[in-house]
């Protein structure tokens, strides 16, 4: 629009404008990629009174496909249940039918369901008017509200009908249809003819009201009507970056790999957890065969003992622990994000790491105040050996023999 003094405006116009601000936006939106910026954790949020399971969101911003930015501006709970009516209030929300997209219904019943963030629109007040233009009463709205709606998508069980739900490793098998066949390591076998990554289940969610005003947030597993077994938010949830170009060449330095690959291990990482908080002690009541298929290249295993560890990974090809330096954590584990994930029943080397100050730590317990928390990183051996001793950086006791030589 080009302003001049003396120029008449019509609503026209002035919406013309508005319009132009919006898709700016979205160009910007678009450059930076799909996911989540920050926040938008999802939690359960149980009720003792309230048979319908909760969930608790936080604060925080996405943007989805659309190039749409999207932002909860303070916690909310909704209640996994059918409304009457459509709800937009930031607390005690309930599902209903979300239009104008479709297909975001919560139908009771055990499954496997999808819970995304969407665009919405509330209409406010009413705006004074001179009755010029033949304004119908509907029509005289004084403010659009920009919000956000809650969705809930029911994944088809067809799209993962040869995994079982009652196996231990269902959820890890899941997460890893999400993350794609882009992070194991066959991968690259035939890089000419893999294509672009893809995105697993998500992908194949988009005949299934999956859109592109949908930003994901979280993997909700349900047994009977209202049994909540699991909220994964890592096996769908990423961080902000551009999708993949066509062609498998581009996909080696893609962003959108590093997204995954940070998942992976947040996913990873929260399951241990859940698991551990449940009451299962590792190696004991649950190993990496029994409840993961794969793992991320790299993963940490807080609070566990060397004998913990060797237990817990249990027939598995493991080799140390071997002793590395606190400055070398760090690099071992961005390395990873770009690594393919291990496969738990192959016979594949899986490096043990125990961190020398850690360690070290760990033996003036009864002098520090503060005690750093002891664990131990298991690593694929298709990343580099990282335990080589070197030359005034390792400790006696704490370095070891350098591998080979003669």
């Amino acid at each position: 629009m080009n302003f001049f003094n003396g120029r008449l405006l019509s609503a026209r116009d002035l919406g013309r404008e508005q319009l132009a601000g919006r898709r700016a936006d979205a160009l910007l939106g678009e450059a930076l990629g799909d996911g989540i910026a920050f926040g938008f954790d999802v939690s359960g949020f149980p009720l003792a009174d309230e048979p319908v399971p909760s969930l608790e969101i936080s604060p925080g911003i996405a943007i989805n496909r659309a190039g749409t930015c999207l932002r909860l501006a303070k916690a909310t709970r909704i209640r996994l249940s059918r409304a009457d009516s459509t709800s937009f209030a930031s607390a005690g929300c309930t599902f209903d039918d979300c239009a104008p997209l479709s297909g975001g219904t919560y139908v009771a019943g055990e499954g496997l369901y999808l819970l995304t963030v969407a665009p919405a629109e509330i209409k406010l007040g009413r705006a004074p008017s001179n009755g010029l233009g033949g304004i119908e009463p509907r029509c005289d709205i004084d403010r659009k509200v920009e919000a956000v709606q809650f969705r809930l998508l029911e994944i088809p069980a067809r799209l993962y009908s040869d995994l079982s739900p009652a196996e231990p490793d269902f959820r890890n098998s899941v997460a890893y249809r999400c993350f794609g066949t882009g992070v194991r390591a066959a991968w690259a076998t035939d890089l000419l003819g893999s294509g672009r990554r893809q995105d697993g289940i998500l992908d194949e969610m988009a005949g299934y009201g999956l859109s592109l005003h949908d930003v994901p947030l979280a993997l909700l597993a349900f047994e009977g009507a209202a049994t909540l077994t699991f909220v994964d938010s890592w096996a769908v949830r990423r961080s902000l970056a551009l999708a993949d170009p066509m062609g498998s060449f581009s996909s080696l330095t893609a962003p959108r790999r590093i997204a995954a690959g940070r998942a992976m291990l947040a996913q990873f990482q929260a399951h241990f957890q859940g698991l551990r908080d449940a009451g299962l002690k590792p190696g004991t009541d649950f190993t990496a065969r029994s409840h993961f298929s794969l793992l991320p290249p790299v993963g940490v295993l807080p609070g566990l003992t060397s004998a913990d560890a060797t237990e817990f990974f249990g027939e598995m090809t493991i080799r140390g622990p071997v002793h590395i330096n606190s400055p070398t954590v760090e690099p071992l584990v961005r390395e990873s994000l770009a690594a393919p994930a291990i496969r738990t029943k192959s016979a594949e080397v899986v490096w043990l790491y125990a961190v020398a100050e850690n360690l070290i730590a760990g033996m003036h317990a009864l002098t520090d105040e503060h005690v750093p928390d002891p664990y131990l990183i298991f690593s694929t051996a298709n990343l580099a050996y990282r335990a080589d001793a070197r030359f005034n950086l390792h400790r006696w006791n704490y370095a070891n023999f350098a591998l080979g030589g003669g």
